[in-house]
């Protein structure tokens, strides 16, 4: 054979071979390419599903701003009514106070009282004795400065001051 016949086989067979090559190239680029695609279709329906909850967390984060702010406004409302209370507590405290001092001061200045507030014996003996004769029923009932109540009744007179929430019994009489 001659060595032409051999340079035409070898010609041929590279021929070949690159033909093959350029072929199984193609396939194997068309492949990368149906891939893609597929990815690609997977991705969009995918992106619907990704949007909806990328909108579903900005809703989530707004309701969280939301109320976070609404616990933020009761939190301060809360403060100032708590710093209410305190200065209404404070003011009360200091009336109280006040008024505690004057009951134990018009208890020292009555003579027919001792400095706690109870009555001396003598002095309501005598003022019983000196009673009119019209009034006597009244020793029936206990007689104060700030609440008149019938013993037997337990009922206040309507002449009588309203005694409110804030005396407490024991204190001081009145």
């Amino acid at each position: 054979m001659n060595t032409a016949v051999w340079i035409v086989i070898a010609v041929v067979v590279v021929l070949l071979l690159v033909a093959v090559g350029v072929a199984l190239s193609k396939k194997a680029k068309q492949k990368r390419v149906e891939q893609a695609g597929e990815i690609r279709e997977r991705a969009a329906e995918r992106s619907a599903e990704v949007e909806r909850s990328e909108a579903l967390a900005q809703k989530s984060d707004a309701e969280a701003r939301r109320a976070k702010a609404e616990a933020d406004a009761a939190a301060a409302e809360a403060k100032m009514a708590q710093q209410r209370a305190q200065e209404h507590q404070g003011t009360a405290a200091t009336g109280r106070d006040e008024l505690d001092r004057e009951w134990e001061r018009a208890n020292k200045l009555d003579p027919t009282v001792h400095d706690d507030g109870t009555p001396r014996r003598q002095d309501a003996n005598a003022a019983q004795q000196n009673q009119n004769p019209a009034d006597r029923h009244v020793t029936d009932r206990n007689v104060t400065d700030r609440n008149v109540t019938d013993r037997t009744t337990g009922l206040g007179h309507s002449d009588a001051p309203v005694v409110g929430p804030h005396d407490t019994p024991g204190r001081h009489e009145r």
